[in-house]
């Protein structure tokens, strides 16, 4: 039998005793009443369970009712407490397995985040049925719609125009019609151009008042729009972003205050290394599809150059006018990064003149091949 001293707290109330507690070799708990031996309960192992361990604190025992016993020695321990519970105050207890939980900790977010969650996640896109993509791709336009685009401005003429390039790539890639749709419309950021996950292309008036002279561009920013699609990059995106925010509420708990912070931090470092991936396999789509409309591979880099001129101009204006629009201005800035990849030419995404040079390099190869 073990005697020990400590404080029996009542269930639900603030009154507690001085008490000792005497467990036997049955498993039998009985708690009384220091000095006057008043039994206070007794009960059999399935009355009670044993606490957290926690190094430096004592371990206490809650009963069925919710009363606690708490033993007076911080270091004792019940002899009948499983494996587990003593592992684990084994290891908080030595400096060499936190020394290592330090290194092997990160190394574990650093694979998981890197190779195991991009896999699975690529991995489960592959099965996820079309009806996910409609979906998401008919409600991201309707709040699109709702928040920041108006209808399109665009003369007849020149919808008709991009039409009828759209058309031709359609046809020419053969791609369902019924799935892949161009849309229209006006966005006060500029020369922009996004894809959804259900194969809608959209095109704001901006871009195609930019590239009016120069159809060739529009057509690489069609091209590569469509290999976002075509690659699941929004869906892929969605599934790595979920299962980034799992792993990190599983391995930090609540992910409230500090972690939160955490999480974000990390889900946007996530986000910006996939993207510059997918972009670059976007690209790459533009450059291997250009050539099949006798268009050389360099027209994505004269839309880059377009675009990177066109927002350049639209800052400089912006600095100009700020005086106290400041505030919106980095407001609507941040929205339009978070909308439309087009717009965002930071670490997110590969450097522009890298992307310029690509395209660029692929054209003179292309050309190298045909005389």
């Amino acid at each position: 039998m073990i005697n020990i001293s400590g404080t029996y707290q009542l269930a639900g109330r603030s009154e507690a005793h001085p008490a000792s507690a005497m467990l036997y070799e049955t498993g039998q708990l009985v708690i009384q009443k220091s000095g006057s031996g008043t039994r206070l309960i007794e009960v059999w192992p399935d009355g009670y369970k044993y606490g957290i361990v926690i190094p430096g604190l004592p371990v206490d025992i809650e009963f069925s009712d919710g009363a606690l016993f708490i033993p007076h020695d911080n270091s004792f321990r019940w002899p009948a407490m499983d494996r587990n519970h003593r592992l684990a105050e084994w290891l908080e207890s030595h400096w060499l397995t936190v020394l290592s939980s330090v290194i092997i900790v990160p190394l574990f977010m650093w694979s998981m985040v890197n190779y195991v969650l991009p896999g699975a996640s690529h991995a489960a896109v592959a099965f996820l049925p079309d009806s996910i993509a409609e979906s998401m791709g008919e409600q991201t336009l309707y709040i699109l719609d709702k928040t920041y685009f108006d209808p399109t401005e665009l003369s007849d003429q020149q919808q008709q125009q991009v039409k009828q390039q759209w058309q031709i790539i359609v046809t020419k890639l053969d791609l369902p019609e019924d799935r892949f749709k161009l849309h229209f419309r006006k966005f006060d950021m500029g020369a922009n151009a996004m894809a959804l996950p259900d194969g809608s292309i959209i095109v704001t008036d901006d871009i195609v008042t930019l590239m009016e002279k120069d159809p060739n561009a529009l057509i690489a920013v069609l091209l590569h729009e469509i290999g976002h699609v075509e690659h699941k990059h929004s869906l892929k995106m969605i599934a790595q972003t979920t299962a980034t925010t799992m792993l990190f509420a599983m391995m930090f708990g609540d992910i409230e205050g500090a972690g939160e912070l955490i999480l974000g931090a990390g889900t946007g470092l996530l986000q910006s290394a996939f993207s510059r991936d997918m972009e670059r396999e976007a690209d790459e789509f533009s450059y291997q599809n250009l050539p099949k409309f006798n268009i050389s591979p360099a027209a994505f880099a004269d839309a880059m150059t377009l675009l990177v001129d066109s927002h350049s101009s639209a800052d400089e204006a912006s600095d100009q006018t700020a005086g106290n629009t400041t505030d919106v201005s980095a407001e609507n800035s941040e929205i339009t990064n978070s909308l439309n990849h087009w717009l965002q030419y930071l670490s997110s995404h590969p450097e522009t003149q890298e992307r310029i040079n690509t395209a660029r390099k692929k054209g003179e190869d292309d050309n190298d091949l045909l005389y």
